[in-house]
């Protein structure tokens, strides 16, 4: 008997998911800033145009951190509700974050190449007064023996 023919199963419909802009027409991870951008699917725009570095979900939102140090938190639509920047120097990457479930917190450790890694613990729920972004409950400088990676 001679396989000739395969049955097909189509378990899922494939489609392409079109990325919200924010109130100001910006896309999140856009560094180009440009409008007339054709906007692809979303994890392509997050990847591509600004090194992601690590991702978390919790608490209805999805966590971006970057390798320029900020922090981006997107709704259930995809929409930037918050970014902030989460490291000290602009060469420092957010390798690590994660939201504690059921609480208002995030974690993030900056790793940079110079320094220690930082670990940060954020209160969503607070705003800082001057930037407006949550606020640092508490850093502490990670000893690893001056091992670069892994933290």
């Amino acid at each position: 008997m001679a396989l000739t023919s395969w049955k097909t199963f189509n378990f899922f419909t494939k489609s392409e998911v079109p990325v919200p802009a924010d109130e100001d027409g910006n896309y999140p991870f856009d560094v180009s800033g440009s409008r007339d951008m054709p906007v692809p699917h979303f994890l392509t725009v997050v990847v591509l145009q600004s090194d992601l570095a690590s991702i978390a979900s919790g608490a209805d939102s999805l966590f971006l951190g970057s390798s320029n140090g900020y922090v981006r938190v997107l709704s259930r639509a995809f929409k930037v509700v918050r970014s902030f920047r989460a490291a000290n120097s602009t060469a420092a990457s957010i390798t690590y974050l994660t939201q504690i479930p059921n609480t208002s917190l995030l974690v993030t450790i900056a790793e940079d190449l110079s320094s220690d890694p930082v670990l940060k613990v954020w209160a969503l729920d607070k705003a800082e007064k001057k930037t407006g972004g949550p606020k640092c409950l508490c850093t502490v400088a990670v000893q690893n023996g001056r091992r670069q990676f892994p933290v």
